[in-house]
């Protein structure tokens, strides 16, 4: 059985995660305060702390009101745009990324949602190619 993070154990981890998440702070500063190595930190910092904090925004986002349907577009967008980006293999990853995507989007039934909103922000080949799959082309 693996060993418990000795920082997710610590008395004083939310003082020690307070200053990790200070990027004026160095690694050897917190250890000497608190404890452990800079190893340890930087451990604790990429395998618990980053993720927790990754998490904490993703559920803010949707506390804010966006409907899947609305992030779903905002990733169909942010994918198209690396797309027209990239070049070379890169392009064709993102390509099959957004087609992907856009497969997906259909498959769980954003084509219903296609029908009541408009599509305005979308690019005339996203609408075009979002035609031909559900075959009003």
């Amino acid at each position: 059985m693996p060993r418990k993070c000795s920082i997710c154990t610590h008395r004083k981890r939310y003082h020690i995660n307070k200053a990790l998440l200070n990027p004026k702070v160095p690694l050897r500063e917190i250890a000497a305060k608190y404890g452990g190595s800079t190893s340890t930190l930087n451990r604790h910092l990429k395998k618990h702390l980053l993720p927790a904090v990754q998490l904490a925004k993703k559920e803010a986002e949707l506390k804010e009101g966006k409907t899947a349907f609305e992030q779903f577009n905002e990733m169909v967008r942010e994918a198209e745009d690396k797309y027209r980006k990239s070049t070379g293999q890169l392009q064709v990853g993102w390509f099959r990324e957004w087609r992907g995507m856009m497969e997906l989007g259909f498959k769980l039934g954003m084509e219903a949602q296609r029908e009541k909103q408009t599509f305005q922000e979308m690019t005339p080949a996203v609408k075009a190619v979002a035609d031909h799959i559900m075959g009003k082309d």
